[in-house]
């Protein structure tokens, strides 16, 4: 794993990389997004510890009866993916502003398999997996992340989600399956 660590580094952006805007996740979307980034953060440099703050803004962002699960539920896709895949993985720093303004070309197929599986365009997922993974078995990073969906989904919860956005400041967005 490698990742770009430049805290307000005003870098310009690469060419495969995207802004995160023109992806236009929504609020779970981009808080599932930060939270791997900063599990990948914790693979690439262990000593930063970063797993802490993964787990913090998990907490912090899902406001349902079960927080620690989607923080969970993160981490194992992003564990189910690491298993799979055999080079590097490239993830932007979640720390430095302009650096988590981007997307990779990797976070952007992780993330194309999670809306996918959230739309229920299962063949498009594993298209998705298929690349991102290099052509190994992506069943389980498959079977991990509709686990994540379905705790976003799950039926006898509502789920608050919540980001504190550096320059809005704290925006909500209210889903109930």
């Amino acid at each position: 794993m490698t990742y770009s660590s430049h805290h307000d580094c005003g870098r310009a952006r690469s060419d495969k990389e995207t802004p995160v805007a023109d992806a236009r996740f929504d609020m779970i979307e981009a808080t599932v997004l930060q939270v791997a980034r900063y599990y990948w953060q914790t693979f690439a440099v262990p000593s930063s510890q970063s797993w802490l703050r993964a787990l913090q803004v998990a907490e912090e962002a899902a406001c349902s009866r079960t927080p620690g699960t989607f923080g969970l539920d993160v981490l194992m896709a992003v564990q189910a993916m690491r298993h799979s895949r055999k080079s590097c993985f490239q993830f932007n720093d979640p720390a430095c502003p302009t650096c988590a303004s981007f997307l990779t070309e990797h976070e952007r197929q992780f993330m194309h398999v999670l809306k996918c599986c959230r739309a229920g365009r299962h063949g498009t997922a594993r298209t998705h997996a298929m690349l991102l993974c290099e052509g190994n078995c992506i069943d389980r990073f498959i079977a991990r992340v509709e686990a994540l969906v379905a705790q976003i989904n799950h039926e006898d919860s509502d789920m608050v989600i919540q980001i504190r956005h550096p320059q809005v400041g704290l925006m909500k967005e209210h889903f109930s399956p």
